[in-house]
């Protein structure tokens, strides 16, 4: 064949599949052009951080002072009790805890300030210092008395490879439920008149779904047997956090079959899926606290649900955290995982209708 024969083919075949080739590249560029404006700073100057008193003697007007001084570096969070900014620290709605001394607007008197945080957070431990020290000199300026500021870690201090442990789980339950499983359905799209005889199509994706659920307790174990090997401070078959990744998976793993499904199992309904992984992946805040990143980035992590099954993993096997504490937590990601279901079934008669 001639060059011209040769590339007369390739439009052909260029024209037979011009929505993948709109999707790869004019849609995905835009895509990804677009979210490029969601990186703004990677500087952690809006970090949350729960201000509480440290007894009845601090007054409102106190607590006042102290998070108009930080709001220049952080983002303050008036906390009504100890008890409860311990709460907000161990779900990672914030990542300091400011405890402010009696004594703050008596001239000549000395206050010193705890600020807590959390061993386990290792991206934020060394940043934590020098917002102690911001801390320090903001409210000497603000304040009559002699301020100092006192740094305490709570809880086992990790290193960053026990820190990432958890975070390069949910990445590999992310990327086989918008890879391996869209691929995996779309194979079957040549037998579905057949199945569709002999059993269900519903039958046939929820017997997938368990299944593909079920193996996702194998790198689980493979990795836990990676912590044993190196000693890793690291409880990676906490039960919280394996029902988390499972309930994650299942979630994400019935969105990328409905997206099969409703593409018809085209070539369409997998970039989607590799697009929304890559989208995940980028926005969910997995492996740094969401106040290293831009104000928009945050509001979008926090809309995601991998963003909180990333927090109860990390805190269950990091931190020793209870199921009880992320209760609400775990009934949201399932009523998300029955709407998903029902989505799925829709998708189901929707194609059977137009089959």
């Amino acid at each position: 064949m001639s060059l011209g024969s040769l590339l007369e083919k390739e439009l052909h075949w260029s024209t037979r599949n011009v929505l993948i080739l709109v999707f790869l590249l004019l849609l995905l560029p835009a895509f990804f052009a677009g979210t490029s404006a969601l990186f703004q700073d990677a500087v952690p100057r809006s970090v949350p951080v729960a201000v509480v008193a440290e007894d009845d003697t601090v007054t409102d007007s106190d607590i006042g002072i102290v998070e108009g001084g930080l709001t220049l570096f952080t983002e303050p969070h008036r906390a009504d009790s100890r008890a409860q900014a311990d709460k907000l620290l161990e779900r990672e709605s914030v990542y300091a805890i400011v405890q402010v001394p009696g004594n703050l607007t008596t001239a000549g008197e000395s206050a010193e300030f705890e600020l807590v945080v959390d061993g386990s957070v290792v991206p934020f431990l060394s940043s934590s210092q020098v917002i102690a020290s911001l801390v320090e000199v903001e409210m000497d300026r603000l304040l009559a008395a002699d301020i100092s500021v006192e740094r305490e870690v709570v809880g086992e201090e990790k290193q960053l490879p026990e820190y990432l442990y958890p975070t390069f789980l949910m990445v590999l339950v992310i990327f086989f439920a918008f890879t391996y499983v869209p691929y995996n359905v779309k194979n079957e799209s040549v037998v579905l008149d057949r199945i569709r005889v002999e059993s269900s199509l519903e039958a046939l994706v929820a017997a997938k779904l368990v299944f593909f659920t079920f193996l996702i307790c194998f790198p689980i174990v493979v990795f836990h047997a990676g912590a044993v090997y190196y000693d890793y401070g690291v409880a990676s078959l906490a039960p919280g956090a394996v029902l988390a990744l499972l309930l994650t998976f299942a979630l994400l793993a019935s969105v990328s079959t409905t997206i099969m499904i409703l593409s018809r199992f085209s070539g369409v309904g997998l970039f989607v899926n590799v697009t929304l992984m890559l989208g995940l992946l980028a926005l969910s805040a997995l492996a740094f606290p969401i106040g290293f990143f831009s104000t928009l980035r945050t509001t979008i992590a926090q809309a995601l649900p991998t963003y909180y099954t990333m927090v109860i993993t990390r805190s269950m096997m990091l931190k020793g955290s209870e199921i009880t504490t992320f209760t609400e937590w775990y009934a949201a990601i399932v009523g998300l995982l029955l709407v998903a279901a029902l989505a799925l079934k829709l998708s189901i008669v929707h194609y059977r209708r137009r089959s």
